[in-house]
């Protein structure tokens, strides 16, 4: 299952990675990449364990958000 990004916090496809200071370096065989690409293209088989005070997050993406992004 893939999740929504939340960059303002630090999180892409339900993982932590953090929260970016400055730019991100460029990249010759991948311009427009800014490093998550390993997060997004994971796909998770099984369960998030659920937070108490968020149950709801991080947020699955839809089918129709998957074909878009």
């Amino acid at each position: 299952m893939k999740y929504k990004d939340d960059l303002p916090n630090g999180y892409v496809n339900g993982y932590y990675v953090g929260l970016r200071q400055g730019s991100p370096t460029q990249d010759a065989l991948e311009s427009q990449g800014d490093g998550h690409s390993v997060q997004r293209d994971t796909v998770r088989i099984g369960t998030v364990t659920p937070d108490a005070l968020e149950p709801n997050y991080p947020a699955p993406e839809t089918e129709e958000e998957e074909g878009g992004s």
